[in-house]
């Protein structure tokens, strides 16, 4: 991959501008292979259509509502434009006086503005928005475009005032899309530990305790996840455990039912057929 140039902020705005430009790209519009560098930080968000986003040695596919960051130094360019549609947002933030704030409590904020040596470049999107996340995303650059290219007084107040909005908007999505991540993990892990304790007495207390939440929480994300109960999702994990027995071994059925949880054999059998359509008995010979 070769670097056919070098792209500065200066190109699209003056020195005594806000360092803040929109460069747009119909669908067909954005040439391919061109691999260049920049001298500032892009957003760059895939409206429609997809092309292969190619960062040094890096190749990925991407579509629409992902969301690309790319800052200084890294070589990069597209494949496959044809379908692309694509609008970017760059900015020079070594030059945007900001009021941080609290802003470094998301994630994602702090990669739009990384401290020195921190930034790292990727050809991977930073983010997926849904359709009514990209569509209210594209609205407010569609916005920060048009007062870009105003004179009304405030201009530079309100250009501040989009760019903050967008940027937050982007980090709070982030935010939600990590912790759902996040919680996927721990409803993993209450799963591990289900596995691993079948046979036992599990209260759905330590179950919670085990991910660090609350019995509610709990049930609600695992539900979510699932699309059961985590009582129910044990009883499954058992009656597995149990079919199992019932192929692989000649012990009683009760010594089965107890060794995998069920501490009261009719209850066992009753929630075996419920499952399986019919009685242990008959599982049993079916499978001998």
């Amino acid at each position: 991959m070769k670097k056919i140039y070098s792209s500065l902020i200066k190109n699209f705005v003056s020195d005594n501008e806000l360092p803040l430009y929109v460069v747009y790209r119909a669908p067909g519009q954005h040439p391919s292979r061109l691999f260049h560098e920049h001298r500032y930080t892009e957003i760059a968000m895939i409206v429609s259509g997809s092309a292969e986003h190619i960062l040094e040695n890096q190749r990925e596919r991407v579509s629409c509502g992902d969301i690309l960051l790319i800052h200084p130094g890294a070589v990069h360019g597209y494949d496959d434009t044809s379908t692309m549609e694509i609008i970017n947002l760059i900015y020079d933030p070594n030059r945007l006086s900001l009021l941080i704030l609290d802003g470094y409590d998301l994630p994602l904020f702090r990669q739009f503005f990384p401290a020195a040596g921190e930034h790292h470049n990727s050809a991977k999107p930073v983010l997926k928005l849904n359709d009514a996340e990209a569509a209210a995303t594209l609205e407010l650059i569609r916005k920060l475009e048009a007062e870009l290219n105003t004179r009304t007084p405030g201009r530079q107040f309100c250009i501040m005032a989009l760019f903050m909005q967008i940027i937050i908007n982007l980090s709070r999505a982030g935010n939600i899309q990590n912790t759902t991540k996040q919680v996927s993990f721990q409803i993993g892990d209450a799963i591990s530990y289900m596995n691993k304790h079948f046979q036992e007495r599990i209260e759905l207390d330590t179950l919670a305790r085990t991910v660090n939440m609350s019995v509610r929480n709990f049930q609600r994300h695992f539900k979510n996840i699932t699309g059961c109960s985590p009582v129910e999702f044990l009883i499954k994990i058992r009656l597995r455990n149990a079919a199992a027995q019932l192929i692989n071994s000649d012990d009683p059925i009760s010594m089965i039912a107890l060794f995998c949880g069920f501490y009261d054999s009719n209850y066992f059998c009753k929630q075996f057929k419920e499952n399986f359509g019919v009685t242990p008995k008959i599982f049993r010979l079916q499978h001998r």
